[in-house]
């Protein structure tokens, strides 16, 4: 081999090497911004959780019939905002309420705004710029005034926060340990307990099928069933606790990446005060 040609495959591999050391040094750059963006928004979060005080309704489980009961409501006077949320309510009036999953990493404030429904898709609670966002209601939904059904969007970030554990309900195993979730409106807090978990998608516009983020509200009975009908059929798995018309449901939706615009779904009912719900938590 001739000397030239030996000092342009060294000039080669350098070039290869220090290309290589770029991308290493840039990807080790994304890693690293992602773990404190991660740390820094989570961080924000934890802030405005010991802001807020304790639930005030629980779920009991009676020594002697084994069923699950509901203690006392935590609504609060009509029209005004819980004294668990007055604070927080203060410092951002988009607030809409605050969801939690007990034994989760789920427990964060959702937000509204009525004119930019995704305002929050990609901002903190102090609206500054966030990757991880928070968990939004459908601006069609009304918390002073609850429609047939709340719908809360959230992101699933591969840190495990935000909605991440919604994906594991995948598993009916991990239904069962995780069965309820708490989610309060600024005005009155709610215990609700899941009836469907189901993959769907976000439709075509002249596409004709079920587009389940359009349920809001039902103005007759048989609205109401052909959509809960609709759901319990796409259900994973079959849940024992049922629905009905004059039940209030809560949907959480994330997304899901089997199918192109997946969505992963779970609806819950809410527990009526004092209500006897089968079996233990």
């Amino acid at each position: 081999m001739s000397s030239s040609s030996k000092s342009g495959r060294n000039v080669f591999l350098l070039l290869v090497a220090v290309l290589s050391m770029i991308i290493l040094l840039i990807c080790v750059f994304l890693l690293t911004h992602y773990s404190v963006s991660s740390y820094n928004n989570e961080k924000n979060v934890d802030k405005y959780r010991n802001m807020k005080d304790d639930s005030q309704i629980e779920l009991i489980v009676d020594s002697e019939t084994g069923k699950t009961v509901t203690s006392s409501s935590g609504q609060g006077q009509k029209g005004t905002v819980l004294k668990k949320y007055k604070a927080l309510y203060e410092l951002n009036k988009d607030l809409a309420g605050w969801v939690t999953i007990d034994g989760t990493r789920i427990d964060y404030p959702v937000m509204q705004t009525v004119f930019d429904e995704e305002y929050y898709l990609y901002r903190n609670f102090d609206k500054d710029d966030a990757k991880e966002g928070l968990p939004f209601m459908d601006s069609r939904c009304f918390p002073g005034k609850p429609s047939t059904n709340l719908i809360i969007f959230g992101h699933n970030m591969k840190n495990g926060t935000m909605f991440a554990d919604l994906l594991k309900y995948e598993s009916e195993d991990y239904y069962r340990k995780h069965k309820y979730i708490r989610f309060d409106t600024i005005y009155e807090e709610g215990i609700y307990e899941i009836i469907a978990v189901f993959r769907s998608r976000v439709a075509f516009r002249d596409e004709n099928t079920f587009r389940f983020y359009n349920f809001i509200e039902a103005d007759f009975e048989e609205e109401f069933y052909d959509y809960y009908d609709t759901i319990r059929e796409m259900s994973l798995y079959n849940i024992e606790a049922e629905a009905m018309a004059s039940d209030y449901l809560l949907t959480l939706c994330t997304c899901e990446y089997t199918v192109e615009d997946g969505r992963f779904v779970i609806v819950a009912r809410r527990i009526a005060d004092k209500e006897e719900i089968g079996g233990s938590q």
